[in-house]
């Protein structure tokens, strides 16, 4: 793999969530938990995809991003609405939320968040009878991350019984590697800005950080296409001193938000950030930044980048031409977790990092 061309585009990143989505994403698995059969629906998983259909307005971006077929979702979309008893979309190009709609997507971050907070409690319960491996939802982290999709799948093959869930920890006050230290979670995320692309991420010796190919790439930003900056086709860092830079606000992003910080500084400013409480990433990216900034990744083509489209119809990519940084990612492991399931989950990590790491090096001469 190493004759690729890199052929490059924007994605929002994932931990790096504090301007960033995730980055790009392989042939993802979709979760297998939703009816076929046109029965009840009232499944939390179809307000993911509902929220998600809100805001790409298309059924056939939403359903390529959610790695599902058209015609799966839009049985989805028809149950979730029947079991409501109200329409959700008008058919108009593109759609469009009735006042119902509305409505439900006013409630489905919460909806989905009050199901995490009940998981939370209910690990607090005495353990029951099979094993769980609690991952950090991100919302977008099992849509863009492959390899996570991959491990959870080869984990449930072999550990009969295994139970893998995304659970939201926004309420908890923590950063990502305070989770897995207090064993909130199995599997928490942090995100990196440097000026070298490191695959190493240096942490307490009580986590293990395994680097995320899939987040890798370029760091650039993203204006509003009516910003006068638009036009300019790139910029240098420094031409940001005076913008205002719109970040998610989250503890996930605080190493994130903390590495931009200490570049603007560098080069003789301190940025104005706002953060932005959001229950949908999604929905954070698919509106216009208007006087703001977005901080984005550009990644390998290869990837297939699921925002890239929907974030190309409200801003415009620049590069910095003054210097390149990057942006990378890394999943957070207990570096000795004493259980079978998660030293293997772990391999399967470190075997899915190296295999492309491998596969980007340049060749032998």
């Amino acid at each position: 793999m190493a004759q690729i061309r890199m052929l490059q585009q924007p994605f929002p990143c994932p931990n790096a969530c504090p301007f960033i989505f995730w980055y790009p994403t392989f042939h993802i698995l979709h979760k297998p938990s939703r009816r076929e059969d046109g029965g009840s629906f009232m499944d939390i998983e179809v307000y993911r995809e509902f929220m998600a259909l809100a805001a790409h307005k298309s059924f056939v971006s939403a359903a390529r991003d959610l790695n599902m077929s058209q015609p799966s979702l839009s049985r989805h979309m028809n149950a979730l609405s029947n079991d409501l008893g109200c329409r959700l979309f008008y058919d108009t190009r593109p759609l469009s939320l009735t006042a119902a709609g509305e409505v439900v997507l006013k409630h489905a971050g919460k909806i989905i968040g009050d199901q995490a907070n009940m998981l939370a409690e209910l690990r607090a319960l005495p353990a029951g009878g099979s094993d769980r491996i609690l991952i950090l939802d991100l919302l977008h982290t099992n849509a863009l991350y492959v390899g996570i999709n991959e491990v959870v799948a080869r984990a449930k093959e072999r550990f009969a019984g295994l139970r893998v869930e995304f659970v939201n920890m926004d309420n908890s006050g923590l950063g990502g590697q305070q989770m897995v230290d207090a064993g909130k979670v199995d599997v928490a995320f942090e995100t990196i800005i440097s000026e070298n692309p490191p695959t190493e991420l240096h942490v307490s010796d009580s986590v293990e950080a395994i680097w995320i190919p899939e987040f890798h790439g370029e760091l650039v930003a993203g204006v509003s296409r009516t910003s006068p900056l638009a036009a300019k086709g790139q910029l240098s860092l420094a031409d940001l001193a005076q913008s205002r830079f719109i970040l998610q606000a989250n503890r996930y992003s605080e190493r994130f938000r903390e590495d931009f910080i200490a570049l603007c500084r560098e080069v003789g400013f301190y940025p104005n950030i706002t953060l932005v409480p959001t229950d949908n990433p999604l929905e954070f990216y698919a509106t216009d930044p208007g006087d703001g900034i977005h901080l984005l990744t550009k990644v390998d083509r290869k990837y297939k980048p699921l925002m890239s489209d929907m974030l190309k119809q409200h801003v415009v990519i620049l590069p910095f031409a003054d210097k390149k940084r990057y942006v990378d990612a890394f999943a957070l492991m207990d570096s000795d977790p004493g259980r079978p399931d998660l030293e293997y989950f772990a391999e399967l990590l470190r075997e899915h990092a190296e295999r492309f790491r491998s596969a980007d090096a340049p060749a032998d001469a």
